[in-house]
């Protein structure tokens, strides 16, 4: 360090250090009495302190010609970006600024009245000083706040682009499968009119008109199911859907509800096996879970053309469970970034069932925003159970294979806790 060479200064120096205390008490008192400043009052002493007496010792040996230790500017940043996070709007840091300053000057005029043998020139010097402390504590915080504040408001505009990019591709996605779906029923009704006209004709003979019926009720089913899909759909995403949540044993619902699909699986030729425990209570919608998993096991039992279709449920931990239905089916189709396969895929802390690569962040994020192509009749029936687990606050994962299957598995929580 360099010895101090004016003895006037390095005295004003010490009376500021003898008065420290004194002088961050009536910064906070003045800050506190300013209506400008509303978020001094949640912050305690060294809160509000912060990096202010580090930035006095820089000062106190500028003031005794020392070499400085530290950077004002630097301390300055530092503590608005403190202010930031304790949410200062500008004009409290600037109040803030302008009050600290304040007390200084006070000090300096009381110091130099009472000096018996004023010196101008160093009178004129240590105010020099001060002004350099002013300047570059108020550039400091303020520089970083509004730093700060452009990354906010980049942030913000970012977010809000990507809001906007997400409801526009909701919306071609919802046109994308309404389209789908539209095709579908006018496929359906095409071959329904053609049957019905072909009942009609006279010389149609009884084998003949047989067939026709079959055809008629087989299309007609098809149309009810596609239509009451899409009012199913329709009233989840209008919001319309109600949930009434109660304690019910998971494992007893899970179980009859699989024996009852028994006779579709024997039709088709299929396995239908249940594997869980008798007893799991658990804290959700009965009905609405019913759905989900009815859902997704008839649409397994409906594509998988020979093997088997598996349901299984375990407690995972102290506060979720889980759902798995699994098929060796053909797996779904169109494995590129957009699929439901890649935008379901399972989290990085799962374990992937089929031990294919689970995607990065950044290939999950594009799998997000692109749009799914299933299969016919199977989108309506997907988004179905999407929505259904958003309202059960479930998370839906899927895992496929082509020509090995299909695994989608479902978290729930064992307790519900209102919002």
């Amino acid at each position: 360090m360099n010895t101090p060479t004016d003895s006037s200064l390095a005295a004003l120096a010490t009376y500021l250090a003898a008065r420290r205390e004194a002088i961050l008490n009536t910064w906070r008192t003045a800050c506190q009495n300013d209506p400008a400043c509303n978020t001094i009052a949640s912050l305690s002493r060294e809160e509000f302190n912060n990096k202010v007496p580090f930035i006095l010792n820089v000062f106190d040996q500028r003031l005794r010609q020392l070499a400085l230790d530290a950077d004002i500017k630097l301390l300055s940043e530092e503590h608005g970006l403190h202010r930031w996070q304790k949410g200062y709007t500008l004009q409290e840091l600037l109040s803030e600024i302008h009050h600290l300053n304040q007390v200084l000057l006070d000090e300096f005029r009381q110091y130099w009245q009472h000096d018996p043998t004023p010196e101008i020139d160093r009178i004129s010097q240590s105010y020099e000083y001060l002004s350099w402390f002013k300047t570059l504590s108020i550039s400091g915080s303020v520089e970083q706040y509004t730093d700060l504040q452009r990354l906010d408001a980049s942030n913000r505009v970012r977010l809000l682009q990507q809001a906007l990019d997400d409801l526009n591709e909701l919306t071609r996605q919802r046109g994308d499968l309404l389209r789908t779906a539209s095709h579908d029923l006018r496929g359906s009704f095409g071959i329904i009119e053609g049957a019905a006209s072909y009942l009609n004709l006279v010389e149609a003979d009884e084998p003949e008109r047989k067939q026709m019926l079959e055809m008629l009720n087989r299309n007609l089913t098809t149309v009810r199911e596609m239509v009451i899909q899409l009012m199913d759909l329709a009233r989840l995403e209008a919001g319309q859907e109600s949930l009434s949540i109660q304690s019910f044993n998971a494992g007893q619902l899970l179980h009859q509800l699989i024996e009852s699909y028994q006779p579709l699986a024997e039709e088709a030729d299929l396995m239908l096996k249940a594997d869980g425990p008798a007893e799991l209570m658990v804290e959700s919608d009965p009905f609405q879970l019913q759905r989900i998993v009815q859902n997704l096991v008839l649409n397994a039992l409906k594509h998988t053309r020979s093997g088997w279709v598996s349901v299984s449920w375990v407690r995972e931990s102290d506060y979720r469970w889980l759902i798995g239905i699994q098929d060796s089916g053909p797996g779904l189709p169109n494995q590129d970034a957009g699929s439901y396969s890649q935008a379901l895929a399972p989290i990085p802390e799962s374990s992937a069932a089929f031990g294919v690569p689970i995607p990065e962040a950044d290939a999950r994020a594009i799998a997000v925003t692109q749009a799914p192509k299933a299969a016919k009749g199977e989108g309506i029936g997907l988004s179905i159970v999407k929505r259904l687990c958003e309202l059960l606050r479930a998370s839906l994962e899927i895992e496929t294979k082509a020509g090995e299957g299909t695994l989608f598995r479902i978290r729930l929580g064992l307790h519900w806790k209102a919002q």
